[in-house]
Order: C-alpha cells, then sequence, then structure tokens
C-alpha cells in the first residue's frame, strides 16, 4: 500500500468549496483558532473570488495542506495595516487528527518563505493563546520573538477570556 503524501502548496480557487468546509470544521476543533463571523453567509462563488483578490497581492496569502484531493490545514497572512500595508498577520490552523505531524510547521514555512521571496511586508505578526503551548514552542523555533512586553486577555471561540501574547518576526 503507498502511503498518502500531504502538499503544502498556495490555494486556488479551485480549492473554494473544499476550504469553506476546512474551516467551518477547523472552528468546531479548536478553541484557540477564530474564523470570521461571516464564514456561514460565504457562498463557493464568493470564496472563489477572496481566493482569487488575495493571490493577485503581495501583502494577502493562502496555503493549504492537501492529502489526496482533502483539505487538511490552512496558513495565512493578511495585511494589517490598510494604508502602509506592512505587517501582514499570521493564522495557522490544522484539523485536529493530523495534529503533531508536523504540517502546522511546513505552513508557517511556507507563510515566512512567501513574505521573505514574494511579499512587500517587513514583519509578520500573530498572536498566540500562552494555554497553547505547542504554537508558542512552534513560532519560537522558527525566529518569532514576544512583541508584546506582557499578556493579556483575549476571547476565545467558547467565549473564555484566556492569557495571549503577540509575536513577531522580521522578513
Amino acid at each position: 500500500m503507498t502511503a498518502e503524501v500531504v502538499d503544502v502548496r498556495p490555494a486556488e480557487a479551485a480549492d473554494a468549496a473544499q476550504l469553506l468546509i476546512l474551516l467551518k470544521q477547523l472552528a468546531t476543533e479548536s478553541n484557540t483558532f477564530t474564523v470570521d463571523d461571516g464564514l456561514g453567509e460565504l457562498s463557493e462563488s464568493d470564496e472563489r473570488s477572496q481566493i482569487e483578490q488575495i493571490t493577485r497581492t503581495t501583502t494577502n496569502t493562502i496555503f493549504v495542506a492537501s492529502l489526496g484531493q482533502r483539505l487538511i490545514g490552512v496558513s495565512t497572512v493578511q495585511a494589517t495595516d490598510e494604508l502602509i500595508k506592512k505587517q501582514g498577520e499570521v493564522g495557522v490552523a490544522v484539523l485536529k487528527k493530523y495534529w503533531g505531524q508536523g504540517l502546522g510547521t511546513a505552513l508557517v514555512e511556507e507563510v515566512i518563505h512567501w513574505a521573505q521571496d514574494f511579499s512587500t511586508l517587513s514583519q509578520l505578526v500573530l498572536t498566540v493563546q500562552l494555554r497553547n503551548q505547542r504554537a508558542t514552542k512552534l513560532y519560537q523555533q522558527l525566529g518569532f520573538k514576544q512583541a508584546t512586553p506582557a499578556s493579556y486577555s483575549v476571547v476565545d471561540p467558547t467565549g473564555k477570556k484566556v492569557a495571549a501574547i503577540d509575536m513577531a518576526l522580521a522578513v
């Protein structure tokens, strides 16, 4: 029996339906991953248009991890400042079934590579909940440094306040 290989690649418009399914599942599997409130209202056509728009910029990107035809992880960068667009916020999530297999690392590495070689951004930033020690360690290993002097409270998807920090990486 041949083992399937996970492919980490830029999202394509053809991924729209699968990406919507993935994001909805990710939102149910983790209390450290949040999605936009309007996700449930997005059609496949809307998502296809968003992917096409994003891939034409040098300040935003979406990468997906696929196993065969199924998407199992996603990483994104979204410009945070409308005027100068020098800072991009990173998001990453992997289906729970695939945690601990290096997919989060691969997705973040792709984002860093994209930011260094293709983007016009000068910095990647992210917010990580301190209870998510695996993610905090991953970001540190990839060169992210704590960017806030102390932790602060964020509200997780269940409505609970949890401690978090911001981390940043110059690109």
